[in-house]
């Protein structure tokens, strides 16, 4: 069941090992798996050289996560304008890497046009059995969370500014390189 591969991931959560990933290159892997759908446009703002440490798989499933609950708004928001008999918004989702405000750390930011999340549920984003899908374990952004923080960083929520859906950040430390010849540190970029 679903419920059951999601406890299985949770499970599996502590066990992999942390290696050095080049975010640019994941996330643009991982949006060419989604970038051919009717009616959704995917736009990416990376940046070479972006390095942080954590494990791989549990990250991937995380920006998977993000990407297809943006998919699955899309979807709902345009079946409702074509059974309200409208002409349904094209689809905007945009991911954009970048240094963080956080001294040390990346953003990782998903966007969307989709219908957003509305006031009174935006508290029980994380917390589980959450959702507002037909069907879903409500697992999904928990366990998100907690890779996230496991992996030393932060996710939170807020209404795109751009495009008005959803805005999740995903906050991650930067690898930080030591220079063995000057003894100076300096982030991954």
């Amino acid at each position: 069941t679903d419920t059951a591969n999601e406890f299985s991931t949770f499970a599996k959560l502590y066990t992999e090992e942390p290696t050095d990933i080049c975010l640019d290159q994941l996330l643009q892997e991982e949006i060419s798996m989604f970038d051919n759908r009717d009616g959704i446009e995917f736009a990416y703002y990376g940046m070479d050289g972006a390095m942080v440490t954590g494990p791989k798989p549990q990250l991937t499933r995380v920006f998977v996560n993000l990407m297809t609950n943006s998919i699955q708004a899309i979807d709902i928001r345009s079946q409702e304008a074509v059974e309200a008999g409208a002409e349904p918004v094209p689809g905007r989702i945009v991911i954009s890497l970048r240094n963080s405000s956080a001294e040390g750390f990346y953003d990782i930011v998903f966007e969307d046009n989709g219908p957003g999340v509305p006031p009174e549920n935006q508290p029980k984003l994380f917390t589980p059995n959450f959702t507002t899908k037909n069907s879903g374990t409500g697992l999904g952004l928990v366990i998100a969370k907690s890779i996230v923080e496991a992996a030393g960083g932060t996710i939170r929520y807020s209404r795109s500014e751009d495009l008005g859906g959803a805005c999740f950040t995903v906050l991650l430390l930067a690898e930080v390189n030591l220079d063995r010849t000057s003894g100076e540190v300096e982030m991954a970029s």
